[in-house]
């Protein structure tokens, strides 16, 4: 049998850019676990106007032009534009760890309200509301503290599977085959996100 665990940060760009391809293996009823790895926070953790917003832009004109998903004029000016908006994803991964245990499509239709809000509606990563009323629409209205602890257990799963690649990087999608560990290139698949559904079969 053959499972997949995709690793992810809701605010990476190119996570957002990959997430036609993980839906697609999700939605070919693939074994799939999701884990946030929540690299953005701490050191980590951007400002942008420290010169962070000029790196992110030309990197996310790159992911549009390779994975058609759109970064707005929204975005560019409330996110980037915005020089003490900083790149932090913890409410994120506790929303994240707070609908962990629905299962792999829950947690991405989670990551995809987030990201749309983000990268579309050029929402503030600090909006803590945006992030809660997110999550309602999941069953879940607990505080997104409450999320904290798993959060950081996901991440450091994660972490110890990804050094077993040598990989810290997000996104990272493992395939598991009768006991064989394997790495899979998501931007395989950019253009034709419905193939990686042969993977599963």
């Amino acid at each position: 049998m053959t499972r997949f665990t995709y690793i992810y940060d809701n605010y990476c760009g190119w996570c957002y850019g990959a997430a036609p391809v993980i839906d697609a293996l999700i939605e070919s009823g693939a074994d799939v676990t999701v884990m946030h790895r929540h690299l953005f926070q701490g050191a980590n953790a951007d400002r942008m106007g420290d010169g962070f917003a000029r790196m992110a832009l030309q990197i996310d004109r790159r992911i549009e032009q390779l994975t058609r998903q759109t970064f707005s004029d929204a975005y560019v000016q409330n996110t980037l534009g915005n020089p003490d908006e900083v790149l932090d994803s913890s409410l994120t991964a506790y929303a994240a760890a707070l609908v962990h245990d629905q299962g792999a499509s829950a947690e991405m239709k989670l990551a995809h309200v987030l990201q749309q809000a983000r990268y579309v509606d050029g929402i503030t990563a600090g909006n803590g509301e945006a992030v809660r009323s997110a999550l309602i629409e999941f069953g879940v209205n607990r505080p997104l503290d409450e999320g904290r602890n798993h959060a950081r257990q996901i991440s450091m799963d994660a972490a110890n599977l990804q050094s077993r690649f040598g990989t810290q990087g997000v996104p990272t999608l493992v395939m598991q085959t009768d006991g064989v560990t394997t790495q899979v290139d998501v931007s395989t698949y950019y253009h034709f996100p419905e193939e990686i559904a042969a993977l599963a079969a």
